[in-house]
């Protein structure tokens, strides 16, 4: 019997400890989806912190610009939508564009906020592409629209083979923004 009991023991030791690595996974993928920094520092210093990793790992020149986020905070869900665009949108641009240089420019004007993404990479034809995600159920470009429309916005996509993208998303702001709380 005690061969069984250790071997029980070590079954249960291993099976603890694959259950602590999947919980500091998921921990690691919430915090990529949505960071604490976004309720605690606002969506320009979350974008931040993100494009400065994003730009070590990918090895991508990228030319960074934000404007008017400062001050008054924008609907969570807003910004929410705005921070997994740009995740999304630069993710893409990683796996997919071969690019040398990208830029992001995130506006915030009078009723809108404004995020581009442009990049030098190798370009698609975006209505082959579109057709083919929704085929093969593939959620990037399609799940970047479906959430930017879940705030109102829209998102164009301008791609041509050989010639990068650009990608502008666009999301109204409500008029009466409640305070944060």
């Amino acid at each position: 019997m005690p061969i069984s009991a250790n071997r029980s023991r070590d079954q249960l030791s291993r099976a603890q400890t694959l259950a602590n690595t999947i919980s500091a996974e998921l921990h690691h993928l919430a915090l990529q989806l949505r960071p604490t920094s976004l309720d605690d520092l606002g969506l320009e210093q979350a974008l931040s912190s993100y494009v400065q990793e994003w730009a070590k790992q990918a090895h991508v020149k990228l030319g960074t610009h934000t404007r008017g986020l400062g001050g008054q905070r924008l609907p969570m869900p807003i910004t929410t939508t705005a921070f997994r665009v740009v995740q999304e949108a630069l993710t893409n641009v990683l796996k997919h564009a071969s690019a040398r240089q990208a830029s992001l420019l995130v506006e915030r004007r009078a009723r809108e906020l404004a995020i581009t993404v442009e990049d030098d990479g190798r370009g698609f034809d975006v209505e082959a592409m579109l057709a083919r995600a929704s085929d093969e159920d593939r959620l990037g470009l399609l799940g970047m629209r479906e959430r930017v429309a879940l705030v109102s916005g829209t998102v164009t996509i301008d791609s041509i083979p050989g010639h990068g993208t650009t990608v502008i998303v666009r999301i109204p702001i409500p008029d009466q923004i409640p305070e944060a709380a």
